[in-house]
């Protein structure tokens, strides 16, 4: 897997958009290039954009979302609307673009994420979605987020510090490095487990000694008590129920005695009541007695107060009747008062109208006059509008006579200008018009033709200079194909050497059995041969595999890289010819415009134009023309309006004079405006008057009929009322309807009577029944004791039997309890039997890979990791140098010293600690196992773009020096792509191609790509 280009825009500091190419330019020509800016430029923002394309993730923060984004400023740079990340790769020689990006909508809010996975060399999209593209990444390059971060990113300076640590620091830094933290997790969580599982036992063992149980003898006892105690219940609890019985009969005569003491108690009360309700009766006797009369009692009492109410209303109408009279003596004197002399009433309504009309066709008149001043005054206002319009010629006044004067001065200006112009008439006036107005169109297009022509020279140009571009794109890609199948050629045929050789190897390899069977002077079965010089003496064969398979390995990575370079040589051919068909259509279009200017030219009698500015002169010269011709033609419509003006003026002088004319007439005969008003008020009031004093005078005619009628009524009802009293000999009126109750009242009184009767019903029935049940119960009693000494032995047999109750369900519940305990025993021990079954697991595992922290069992784990990443680092530094191989310490070793080991084959393998090495040797190995690890994860995919990061910094020159040349081989012998981001001046020297990042004063960074 290689990568070959990533772009992206607003990522982090890096504003804007940015893209760096690794197949091309300086970065494919050096293939080991540095990452350089200080701390805080934006170096492994780098990382972060090839890591955000493929997963959505990067390593510092993880898994991307709108809350990471939003909620902690991560990602998107400062202020930005949008951003994106893309990343171009190389897999098994087909080339994929994997791209990311999100924006903000109009709301400021962020709409959800795009990414999609495209073909490049075909332009198909593969797969799209937010879930689906980091899943088919991960299956396109055959690595996991975790193992690609490991594989291209190597942390080279933890290693330094991996190989010199003791061993427990050691195994720390080996699980930061591979993130194999769970280990370290799981054998702390096995001795947690273990040390619950111990005291979870111990407990149950407390709880299951806590228990006691009741002996056999001690049951058996409670048993047999238990059976003598039922039996003597019975027969007490039957003495009992006898004793209740009789109690209740005694109960029952004592309850109907006090009932009869009640009743006699009842009765006497209730003969003092009936006795005090004798006077009420009374009254009820009298009321059914003279009830009769009270319907002529009540005509008698309304006859009386209508009486009253009438005679009473007769007087105020007749007040009301002065009154009145008095209101149209009043109105009369107002009329005399309006005319000036004496109105009698029945010429009062006739005069007032007569007033009326005259004055209303004065005002008619008066009206009309002003309409018509009104309306010459508003013609005269918009003539004006056109007069004025620009500038105020002539101002109004309120004042015709005054405003006429100011007509004339304005006439005789406008009739020197027209003079001075020398257009006399509308004829020349239209002919000069419409021949400037012809001009100036000539002009605009000419001015438009002049613009297109420019327009298109400048396309020219440009696609010119495109196509210039694009033709030294193709000679850099036709170079590079020339020189990759330079390359290719020997490379093919070292292959195929190599292979043939590790064909031959293991050919010979698998005639191993024959060759040990061969016997000196006996013919080989299959060459023949009597002499077996092999047999012995093992022909020696270079051991190869790896170095073949790098050679394979590159030959793969050059041939993915000329179908990538043949593809963008295509497409810029492609382009090229697209562009020079383009040019000579431009140009074809070109001559057409240069003719249509000329032409132009002609027309308007002018040289041909060389810039703008002569364009914009002749268009300024006609414009002027055009001026004048407006200013003529405005002059001959402000002559004609003059004319309307003064005519209008004329007339409104007219309508004035005759408005105050005709107002002096109507003021003379009434001077107030209101006399519509006055009349109508008048006329109004005399009517409501007469009709007052003609409804009053009905009224008080129909009031003495009525009193009189009412009267005679009154005195009948008042007679027949003196004969019943006499025949009673009751004094008076009032003192017979006192003997008359309420209705109410009555009722009340006749309710209380049938009361006292049913209560009467009621005692003597309580009576006889009380009676009657003491005489059952006597019959049915047994014993003469007090009724206290029955219940007090009722009392003590109950106690009795209430204690009995009680020993026996304590002997049941004792017996009980002992159940449960013994069933709760039986439980625990079987729970007890089923946890110390785990305590046994859980303590072999703690035996095995428990500890408090878990460092046993991460030991065990990082011993064999470390053991497999020496096997990977021994076959990385056979690349790098033939001296050093690198050992675990043995268990010996161990107690004494436990660092890493090395064999120097240089020293006869001779064998010594790794601290003895020095620096450059020491980075040597580090490097090495870095790229280990980066095997290790990579698991069977080949990587070819490798970052190194940290472990510079504390180098001498030396050896940084020598470092550089290890690296430079690495990627000599490999053709990968490495990328060393340090912020090491010496190493910026040495490394003469970079991606430089440097800060800007606004908190942005720049990307520069540099070589030498």
């Amino acid at each position: 897997m290689k990568i070959s280009k990533i772009s992206f825009k607003n990522i982090h500091s890096l504003r804007g958009e940015h893209h760096i190419d690794f197949l091309s330019g300086p970065l494919a020509e050096s293939g080991l290039f540095a990452i350089t800016g200080p701390t805080g430029s934006g170096k492994s923002t780098l990382l972060d954009v090839i890591t955000l394309a493929l997963y959505n993730k990067v390593p510092r923060i993880g898994a991307i979302s709108k809350s990471v984004i939003d909620g902690e400023g991560g990602i998107m740079t400062r202020n930005a609307q949008d951003c994106y990340a893309e990343v171009e790769y190389i897999v098994k020689g087909k080339i994929y673009r994997s791209h990311w990006s999100i924006e903000r909508n109009r709301n400021d809010n962020l709409n959800d994420r795009k990414q999609e996975i495209i073909d490049v060399v075909t332009g198909v999209i593969i797969e799209s979605g937010k879930a689906s593209v980091p899943a088919k990444n991960e299956e396109l390059i055959g690595l996991s987020y975790d193992q690609f971060v490991k594989a291209m990113v190597l942390s080279q300076g933890q290693f330094s510090k991996l190989l010199k640590a003791k061993r427990d620091e050691r195994n720390k830094l080996l699980e930061d490095i591979t993130g194999a933290k769970d280990y370290r997790a799981i054998g702390a969580a096995v001795f947690k487990k273990f040390k619950t599982a111990l005291e979870a036992c111990k407990e149950q063992e407390i709880r299951l000694g806590e228990i006691e149980l009741i002996s056999e003898e001690e049951k058996k006892a409670l048993g047999h008590q238990e059976q003598m105690l039922s039996k003597g219940k019975e027969s007490q609890k039957k003495a009992i129920e006898v004793l209740k019985v009789e109690i209740e009969h005694r109960n029952g005569i004592f309850k109907q005695e006090t009932i009869l003491a009640a009743n006699e108690k009842l009765q006497k009360e209730l003969t003092l009541a009936l006795e005090s309700f004798k006077k009420e009766e009374h009254l009820l006797e009298n009321h059914i007695k003279y009830v009769g009369h009270n319907a002529l009692i009540s005509n008698f009492e309304q006859k009386d107060k209508a009486l009253l109410e009438t005679a009473t209303e007769l007087n105020r109408q007749k007040i009301t009747e002065e009154t009145v009279l008095k209101d149209k003596a009043d109105l009369l004197k107002m009329a005399s008062s309006i005319f000036g002399e004496t109105v009698a009433a029945e010429q009062y309504v006739d005069h007032l109208t007569q007033l009326r009309q005259q004055v209303n066709t004065l005002k008619e008149e008066e009206n009309l006059a002003v309409a018509q001043a009104k309306l010459h005054e508003r013609q005269i206002k918009t003539i004006l509008l056109d007069v004025n319009s620009g500038t105020v010629r002539i101002p109004f006044n309120e004042d015709p006579i005054q405003f006429n004067k100011t007509i004339h001065p304005v006439e005789e200006k406008i009739q020197q200008f027209l003079k001075s112009a020398q257009i006399g008439n509308d004829e020349e006036l239209a002919e000069k018009e419409a021949r400037f107005k012809k001009k100036l169109l000539l002009v605009s297009d000419l001015k438009i033709a002049f613009t297109h022509y420019i327009s298109e020279l400048k396309n020219k140009s440009l696609k010119e200079a495109e196509l210039k571009r694009s033709k030294e794109l193709v000679e850099t890609y036709q170079a590079q194909l020339k020189k990759l199948e330079e390359e290719l050629k020997p490379l093919e045929l070292e292959v195929e050497k190599l292979v043939k050789s590790e064909e031959t190897r293991k050919q010979h390899q698998s005639l191993e059995a024959h060759r040990s069977a061969l016997v000196e002077g006996e013919a080989c079965p299959l060459c023949g041969a009597l002499e077996h010089p092999f047999a012995t003496h093992k022909p020696h064969f270079d051991f190869q595999a790896e170095i073949l398979k790098s050679k394979q390995d590159l030959l793969v990575s050059k041939r993915e890289l000329k179908i990538s370079t043949q593809a963008n040589l295509k497409n810029e051919q492609e382009k090229s010819t697209v562009l020079n068909k383009a040019i000579i259509e431009q140009t074809e279009a070109i001559d057409p415009r240069f003719k249509d200017i000329g032409t132009l030219c002609s027309a308007l009698k002018v040289e041909f134009v060389q810039n703008d500015d002569a364009i914009v002169a002749l268009e300024k010269t006609v414009s002027s023309q055009l001026q004048l011709v407006e200013q003529v033609k405005k002059a001959f419509g402000l002559r004609k309006l003059l004319e309307n003006l003064k005519q209008t003026t004329a007339q409104w002088i007219t309508s004035s004079d005759l408005k105050v004319k005709k107002e002096a007439v109507r003021k003379k005969l009434y001077a107030a405006e209101d006399i519509d008003i006055k009349v109508q008020s008048l006329l109004s009031r005399w009517t409501q008057t007469l009709e007052k004093i003609r409804h009053t005078s009905l009224l008080i005619s129909e009031l003495t009929t009525k009193v009189k009628s009412i009267s005679e009524e009154r005195v009948l009802f008042e007679n027949q009322l003196q004969r019943i009293l006499e025949a009673e000999r009751i004094d008076s009126i009032p003192q017979l309807k006192a003997f008359i109750l309420s209705e109410g009242k009555a009722e009340e009184i006749r309710q209380k009577k049938h009361r006292f009767q049913l209560q009467q019903e009621r005692l003597k029935t309580e009576k006889e029944s009380a009676q009657k049940e003491i005489d059952t119960f006597k019959t049915v009693v047994k014993t003469t004791e007090p009724i206290a000494e029955l219940q007090a032995e009722y009392h003590k047999l109950e106690e009795e039997f209430s204690s009995l109750n009680e020993k026996i369900g304590a002997i049941k519940t004792q017996l009980e309890t002992d159940k449960k305990a013994k069933e709760k025993q039986r439980l625990l021990a079987s729970k007890l039997k089923d946890l110390k079954k785990e305590e046994a697991l859980w303590k072999t595992m703690n035996g095995l890979i428990g500890d408090a922290n878990g460092k046993r069992f991460s030991n065990f784990v990082q011993d064999l990791t470390l053991e497999q990443l020496i096997g990977y680092t021994n076959l990385r530094l056979q690349d790098l140098s033939d001296r050093y191989r690198v050992d675990i310490p043995t268990a010996d070793e161990a107690d004494k010293n436990d660092s890493l080991k090395v064999f120097d084959s240089h020293q006869g393998d001779a064998r010594r600690s790794i601290n003895t090495l020095s620096g450059g040797e020491t980075f040597m190995v580090s490097l090495a196992m870095a790229f280990a690890l980066s095997d290790l994860a990579a698991k069977n995919v080949k990587i070819e773009s490798i970052f190194i990061d940290e472990g510079f910094g504390t180098l001498d020159p030396d050896t940084l020096n020598q470092a550089i040349t290890i690296l430079e081989k690495m990627q000599n012998e490999g053709d990968k792509s490495i990328g060393v981001i340090s912020h090491v001046e010496a190493l910026k020297e040495r490394i003469s191609t970079q991606i430089r990042l440097e800060k800007t004063g606004a908190g942005y960074s720049t990307v520069e790509i540099v070589s030498g």
